[in-house]
């Protein structure tokens, strides 16, 4: 910056004379109309009537110095408009610069023409700051009339189209006020965001341009305000959770074949699960450009509902020549701010965009129903489960500097989702890439207070121990179990049938979860974990509401659905239970006996349940100890190589009389890492003895004895 700048007080004139002269002979001519239409109503004072006859280039009368009535000023006013009116040619049309730019944006956004020359009006108060102290002078009484005199329209078609539903308010061309009843002229004519955005197009040398050019430079302009989205990461067959995929691709094919209008679709879901990426998906498979309604500005700074929703229409009208999709990301403040949409016209949007739109949330439960009904489809996208979810998810957690376990382990948590596995790669670059193991416990620790904030819990599965310290567990095997009867032809049928209701009883730890969990993996579908205790609710009818949720969910799922501890709810009706307690157990019959899924409840305690809830059962499957030789294979698995000798010599006999289950197991190897002891066999089988001592209830006497 230099002194000079600021010191020379002829700068703005200077500047001035740089623009189109036939431009500044348009905005001069506005402004002396505008005098001469106010007359002694003009309320200028007498600097503004030096500035006003400074940039027209006439002298100041002497006898008006000091002045500021009009009828001082008149008289040369006149003698300039008349010289200056006689010197056009009235029959041909303004063809200049700004009047060439606003013709093709009209033509672009399907402006009329009152909305074109009111356009034209604002753009010229934007670029002739000497027009404001006369436009502020013209009070709202007397502005529609001033405004239909220079357009040639009327009052009433000026007054429609400065409404706040109009189309140069709603597209950023005019500024919003909301005092729309007593605006004068200055307020009126109030460039908007959209306006200012292209101002500086007209400092080009647009007439040196040709008008196809022109026209191609306006619209990528206009196009920039909602950027090309970048290629997703991921396929459309990355999303087998999400229902009705190929319907969806099938209707927005057709929307884009033939033109259809008020074709939209709504995608929710919680933070994480993919959405984006399933919209950018849709629109690689359809092969056509996704344009994106951005939340910040190329400045970084956050756009305002009102200048998303304008953008967003912008766009809407431009793209209305060529294929492409658009998408609405984070809708919630845009559609709960009335200030910024009127009721009204989110039902205009959804019923006339000429091009496809995707409207993506993370809830639907606050949109009011008058939205909903007008989105042809709504699709709700979940975290995504099962053996494609886990190699998807390894896939994505590669560059993690963990063991293949603990990545296949991550990939298999319930919290996991595109966006947790992305978060965890850019942390996992802080790691050491050589202790993967110490990685792991960071990764534990790091999501246990993540899940924490956000009021969820670390679950684990009961093989799910590598993500934390300690020894682990082998992998789940079928065979290892001993049930009467055999589980073998039982899962077998199961997956053949996808239904079946089945009671698993027997001793704790004896690997009646395992077994759900093995039948949601080998069918590729979800399981659905309830614990009795979680499902009482302390209001009379919230259990029964809360079991019809559970249910319902598990049907839209299609999911596996274990009842973990049933005995809790489904206890015998005949000892003297409330009458609260007798209703949620006959719910729970009711919808026991109305499942066509496959349904597994657990229990430790069979003698209790009532008879005819057994009889909702198909089969009642019994968890016994380990046999002999299972029992041998598992703790193979878990000893080290140096002694398996020694562990082939223990006879069956000896492991027929032991009483343990797998749960054993793993309590001992943990009681025996707690204890800082090497896991042996000698260690280790002292420590199953005592396991079995204690959930047997044979203890060894106590104190000197």
């Amino acid at each position: 910056m230099q002194w000079e700048h600021i010191l020379d007080v002829n700068a703005a004139s200077a500047a001035d004379t740089n623009n189109d002269p036939q431009e500044r002979l348009l905005a001069q001519l506005i402004t002396v109309r505008t005098v001469m239409f106010q007359g002694k109503d003009c309320g200028l004072d007498d600097m503004d009537w030096q500035g006003l006859f400074s940039w027209l280039g006439i002298k100041v009368p002497k006898d008006a110095e000091g002045s500021h009535h009009y009828g001082d000023y008149s008289p040369t006013l006149k003698r300039w408009w008349k010289r200056t009116s006689a010197a056009l040619d009235t029959t041909t049309p303004v063809h200049n610069a700004l009047t060439l730019l606003c013709e093709h944006i009209a033509d672009l956004l399907q402006l009329g023409v009152l909305e074109t020359r009111l356009l034209m009006l604002t753009w010229l108060r934007l670029r002739y700051p000497q027009m404001n102290p006369v436009l502020a002078c013209v009070e709202h009484t007397r502005t529609k009339k001033l405004l239909a005199q220079l357009t040639g329209h009327n009052s009433d078609e000026v007054h429609l189209c400065l409404q706040e539903h109009g189309r140069l308010l709603m597209l950023g061309l005019l500024s919003y006020q909301h005092n729309l009843r007593a605006l004068d002229l200055d307020d009126s004519l109030t460039a908007g965001h959209m306006l200012l955005s292209l101002a500086p197009l007209v400092n080009h040398d647009v007439k040196a341009l040709s008008s196809s050019a022109l026209r191609g430079y306006i619209t990528e302009r206009l196009m920039s305000l909602c950027p090309t989205q970048p290629p997703g990461a991921f396929t459309l067959a990355s999303f087998d959770a999400v229902p009705l995929r190929q319907l969806t691709v099938d209707y927005l094919r057709q929307a884009l074949d033939t033109q259809q209008a008020g074709a939209n679709v709504l995608i929710y879901g919680e933070p994480g699960v993919g959405k984006t990426e399933l919209v950018k998906a849709l629109a690689s498979l359809l092969s056509v450009p996704l344009y994106g309604v951005p939340v910040v500005d190329n400045n970084d700074e956050m756009l305002t509902p009102s200048k998303r929703l304008s953008r967003y229409q912008v766009v809407q009208k431009l793209i209305d020549r060529r294929p492409g999709l658009i998408m609405f990301d984070e809708i919630e403040d845009v559609i709960n701010d009335e200030e910024a949409l009127p009721k009204g016209w989110m039902n205009q949007l959804l019923e006339n965009n000429s091009t496809p739109a995707l409207w993506v949330s993370n809830s639907v439960h606050w949109l009011d129903p008058a939205y909903l009904r007008r989105f042809d489809m709504i699709i709700e996208v979940k975290a995504q489960h099962g053996e494609q979810a886990k190699a998807h998810y390894c896939q994505l957690l590669n560059e993690l500097p963990v063991t293949p376990q603990g990545r296949q382990q991550l990939a298999l948590q319930p919290w996991m989702t595109p966006a947790a596995a992305d978060q965890l790669c850019r942390l996992g670059r802080l790691f050491n890439p050589r202790t993967p193991k110490r990685n792991e416990q960071h990764i534990d620790t790091l999501m246990t207070h993540r899940l924490r904030a956000l009021g969820k819990s670390l679950s684990r599965t009961q093989n799910d121990k590598t993500l934390a310290t300690g020894p682990t567990m082998p992998a789940y095997r079928i065979e290892w179990l001993n049930t009467r009867p055999g589980l073998e032809n039982i899962v077998q049928r199961l997956t053949r049938r996808q239904r079946g209701r089945l009671c698993l009883h027997g001793l704790p730890g004896s690997g009646k979860t395992a077994l759900a969990q093995h039948l949601a993996k080998i069918l590729g579908c979800e399981l659905i974990t309830a614990h009795a205790s979680s499902l009482l609710d302390k209001y009379v009818g919230g259990t029964e509401e809360k079991l019809a949720a559970l249910f319902a969910q598990a049907r839209e799922k299609g999911a596996v659905l274990l009842l973990d501890e049933v005995d809790t709810l489904l206890m015998q009706r005949d000892n003297s239970m409330q009458s609260w307690e007798i209703s949620h157990t006959n719910e729970l019959l009711v919808q026991i006996e109305n499942f066509d899924g496959i349904l597994l409840a657990t229990t430790n305690r069979v003698d209790s349940l009532d008879r005819a809830v057994m009889r909702r059962f198909d089969l009642k499957v019994e968890f016994l100890p380990l046999a002999p030789e299972p029992l041998r294979d598992l703790l193979k698995e878990v000893l080290p190589a140096r002694d398996h000798q020694r562990l082939a010599t223990i006879p069956n006999s000896h492991l027929a009389q032991r009483s343990l289950t797998p749960g054993n197991v793993r309590t001992a190897l943990d009681q025996l890492d707690l204890r800082g002891l090497p896991i042996r066999l000698n260690t280790l089988m002292d420590a199953l003895a005592l396991e079995e001592r204690e959930q047997h209830g044979k203890r060894q006497p106590i104190g000197f004895v």
